[in-house]
C-alpha cells in the first residue's frame, strides 16, 4: 500500500512540474509576442501607414486646418488579428469617442500596410461636418 502512495505521488509531482514548464513556456511566447506587436506598432513604418490612413480620412489631418489633429497609439488595444496581421486603435485628438483602428500586416515584399479597419461614429460624424 505504501509503494502505491509513493507511485501515485511521484507521477502527480511530474505531472506538475511539466505543467508549469509548458504553461511557463506558453507564458512567455505570449509575452515575447506581445513585446514584438508593441515594436512594430510603435515602428516609423506603422507611423507613416497611420499617418497616410489618417490623411485618407481628412486630407489636412495632422494640420490647424484638419479635423484630425493629433493621434495617440491606445497600447491597450494591441493585439494578434485572427486572420493575420496586427489590430491597433488610435485615439484622435485626445478623445476616446473619436478613434480610428488598424490592421496592420505585411504585403508580400514585407512592408507593412493598412489591411482593413475603421473609424468610430462620432469621428465620422465630426469629418462630415467639418
Amino acid at each position: 500500500m505504501k509503494k502505491g502512495w509513493i507511485i501515485f505521488i511521484s507521477v502527480a509531482v511530474v505531472i506538475i512540474v511539466v505543467v508549469l514548464i509548458v504553461g511557463g513556456k506558453m507564458y512567455m511566447d505570449n509575452k515575447k509576442l506581445d513585446e514584438d506587436m508593441k515594436e512594430v506598432v510603435h515602428s516609423k513604418e506603422a507611423k507613416e501607414v497611420f499617418e497616410n490612413g489618417l490623411k485618407n480620412l481628412d486630407e489636412n489631418a495632422l494640420t490647424n486646418k484638419g479635423v484630425i489633429k493629433t493621434y495617440k497609439i491606445d497600447d491597450g488595444s494591441i493585439e494578434k488579428n485572427p486572420m493575420g496581421g496586427i489590430n491597433v486603435t488610435l485615439f484622435i485628438n485626445n478623445e476616446k469617442s473619436l478613434y480610428v483602428y488598424f490592421i496592420l500586416d505585411k504585403n508580400s515584399e514585407g512592408e507593412l500596410k493598412d489591411s482593413g479597419g475603421g473609424n468610430s461614429a462620432s469621428l465620422e460624424k465630426l469629418l462630415q461636418e467639418g
